[in-house]
């Protein structure tokens, strides 16, 4: 993913600090689905289409953004939905999916992988 394929919202800039290039892009991928991969338990699916959109929706939201945990890299949180508890982690692997990324803050060189699942099924 280039730079350029980012939105105005996710622009990274030189300037920026490692920890703020991760934390915008997992920002990004989270409210955009884009820059990664959106994997879902089958406890999620099982809700039903109707149910996870309003998750992917809300996790996209400022529901979303309350959710995150306080770390540094904004890559996990939780989030209430019809009464469920929702677990979401976003992880950094390199391109082939074969380890984690050698630099999370370069998209050219890092996948992201969101799995939302039921706090049940941690």
């Amino acid at each position: 993913m280039m730079d350029s394929t980012l939105s105005t919202h996710a622009k990274l800039t030189a300037n920026m600090s490692s920890a703020e290039k991760v934390r915008t892009l997992n920002d990004h991928f989270r409210k955009a689905g884009k820059g990664g991969v959106v994997m879902i338990s089958m406890g999620i699916h099982l809700l039903g289409r109707a149910t996870v959109d309003t998750i992917m929706k809300q996790l996209g939201g400022e529901a979303g953004d309350a959710s995150i945990e306080s770390d540094e890299d904004h890559d996990i949180g939780l989030l209430k939905v019809n009464s469920r508890i929702i677990h979401w982690e976003i992880d950094c692997y390199n391109k082939d999916f074969d380890d984690m990324s050698p630099d999370p803050a370069d998209p050219e060189k890092t996948t992201r992988v969101m799995t939302v699942l039921l706090s049940t099924e941690l």
